[in-house]
């Protein structure tokens, strides 16, 4: 009977000394909230790039190789709505011979319905120039003629030595709004790898 009362006592002992569980480390700790959607650090290193992204977005890589970039999917506000696309392309690896982004923003007029030339402009973001325009295309369903709803696309093209990166964020013209701000800070935070 000593034994076994020893015994027991051993086992609690060692049970009493056994470290509580600890919860896993998080591989993609939240970096900041933009309109409510939390992001984090990306990084590509096969399309040797850097930013923010949408914690919750999925990815598509059948959109973009990663090779050439990436593209996050949300949904978008209200619920039930189309979905929300930040694609990240570099250039020309992306389309070879594409290797200005001038000439590239300055070609959009092709895809115009109205074949106008969207304005472009240029500013300094985090020390890089950006030329930055928008575009409201249809998007049509299938095979058909008659269009569904209206897309905003907003673009943020950055010059890097021997061709470029576009940034774009792709929503319905009546919801760009509410996520705008999250490809703001994509944008913001893009870092090309040397």
């Amino acid at each position: 009977m000593r034994i076994s009362s020893l015994l027991l006592i051993a086992v609690a002992a060692l049970a009493a000394c056994r470290r509580a569980p600890q919860a896993p480390a998080d591989a993609a700790p939240v970096q900041e909230v933009v309109a409510g959607v939390p992001m984090i650090d990306f990084t590509s290193p096969e399309a040797r790039f850097s930013c923010r992204a949408p914690r919750d977005w999925g990815m598509r890589e059948k959109l973009v190789e990663k090779k050439n970039g990436a593209t996050f999917v949300g949904e978008a506000a209200p619920r039930g709505s189309a979905l929300v696309h930040i694609s990240i392309r570099r250039y020309p690896e992306s389309e070879p011979g594409r290797v200005d982004a001038r000439t590239y923003a300055e070609s959009f007029w092709e895809i115009d319905p109205a074949r106008k030339q969207p304005d472009i402009a240029t500013e300094r973001v985090g020390g890089a120039t950006v030329l930055r325009f928008h575009q409201e295309r249809p998007y049509y369903k299938g095979h058909s003629r008659k269009p569904e709803y209206m897309n905003r696309y907003d673009y943020a093209l950055i010059p890097v030595p021997g061709g470029f990166f576009e940034i774009e964020h792709r929503a319905r013209a009546e919801e760009y709004k509410a996520t705008l701000p999250v490809f703001e800070a994509v944008v913001r935070s893009f870092k090309p790898a040397p």
